[in-house]
């Protein structure tokens, strides 16, 4: 009994001593990575205790109920990119634009990639929007809050077309329309379609208060 114990022990002494931490691309830690907005930390998912060295998890997120709030952000970023045209189904080759855009934000801020998408989120998301109310007859638009789920599904969303709308019929590759998208939202600037769709749902909403 006290032999299995001592050899327990070994086996974790090697595993703490020889265990390397998991990194995105074996190149970005998914560790101290700061989420400021409270309210979207539970859904924006980030697997800081073992990593994900590639973001494919084959996971059927779709059909279960508030399952995407368990999915990589970064794979969700993916799977947004994913969506019709070109790339639609192509996980592998979407996975190489996402990595060599994550190359060349971290090459222009030297800031963690992973941390920088994080925040252009965090900045794309919108807080409120409008609705219909009422019957066909007497229809009347009313502003409303937006779940915290809702927010970042439509944020990525947002920054995903927008990446799309800008290398059609240029001479760009995707992957420089992606590290601009995702940098001028982390910015916060207008020049990014993610900004410029939130400001403006918030506008119409703030008209229908």
């Amino acid at each position: 009994f006290f032999m299995m114990i001592i050899s327990k022990s070994r086996d974790m002494a090697f595993y703490k001593n020889h265990y390397k931490e998991m990194k995105l691309f074996n190149k970005w830690t998914y560790k101290f990575i700061n989420i400021k907005d409270l309210s979207l930390s539970q859904y924006i998912f980030i697997n800081q205790e073992f990593g994900d060295f590639n973001p494919h998890s084959r996971g059927k997120f779709g059909n279960i109920q508030f399952a995407k709030s368990k999915c990589s952000i970064v794979e969700r970023l993916i799977n947004s990119l994913m969506l019709q045209g070109r790339n639609s189904g192509k996980k592998i080759r979407t996975i190489n634009i996402v990595k060599k855009a994550f190359y060349l934000i971290n090459k222009k801020t030297n800031l963690n990639p992973i941390q920088v998408l994080v925040t252009a989120v965090e900045n794309c998301s919108p807080i409120e929007d409008s609705l219909l109310l009422g019957q066909k007859i007497s229809n009347k638009r009313v502003s409303v809050d937006i779940s915290p789920y809702r927010r970042i599904s439509q944020a990525i969303y947002m920054m995903a077309i927008g990446v799309k709308k800008s290398t059609f019929k240029s001479e760009k590759s995707i992957s420089d329309c992606l590290t601009e998208e995702i940098l001028n939202a982390y910015k916060g600037s207008s020049s990014s379609y993610g900004i410029r769709k939130k400001q403006e749902i918030e506008k119409v909403a703030e008209l229908n208060r």
